[in-house]
């Protein structure tokens, strides 16, 4: 009998640590918003977020003054040089570090390069 309870008790904790490890997993990142389209710089420009980098250009329309973009772009190999337009998604992050964006960007396609 006591071997039968110590086996339910092993089963019962890696059960509870499954639902542990799913529950943090599915609460990384919420589902992604419709993507964007962005218009990227050929050119880097020096900034200073956490401490001084190198920023993308980066509108949110063709004809739309460049912001400084200080988040990476998942999937995107940027060439110094080259003009993109490409399409993103972005995926809230909860509860991200102090010193990181609320915001995830993936590439979904470049559109356009030049």
């Amino acid at each position: 009998m006591a071997g039968s309870y110590a086996a339910l008790m092993t089963g019962g904790v890696r059960l509870t640590l499954a639902s542990v490890a799913l529950g943090v997993a599915l609460t990384g990142c919420s589902e992604p918003t419709d993507n964007t389209r962005l218009w990227i710089g050929p050119e880097r420009v020096e900034c200073e977020g956490v401490a001084p980098m190198m920023c993308l250009q980066v509108a949110k329309s063709e004809d739309g003054d460049y912001q400084l973009f200080y988040d990476t772009i998942e999937g995107f190999d940027y060439q110094e040089g080259t003009s993109y337009v490409i399409d993103v998604s972005i995926t809230e992050v909860e509860n991200p570090p102090a010193d990181s964006s609320s915001l995830q960007y993936t590439l979904v396609e470049i559109v356009e390069e030049s």
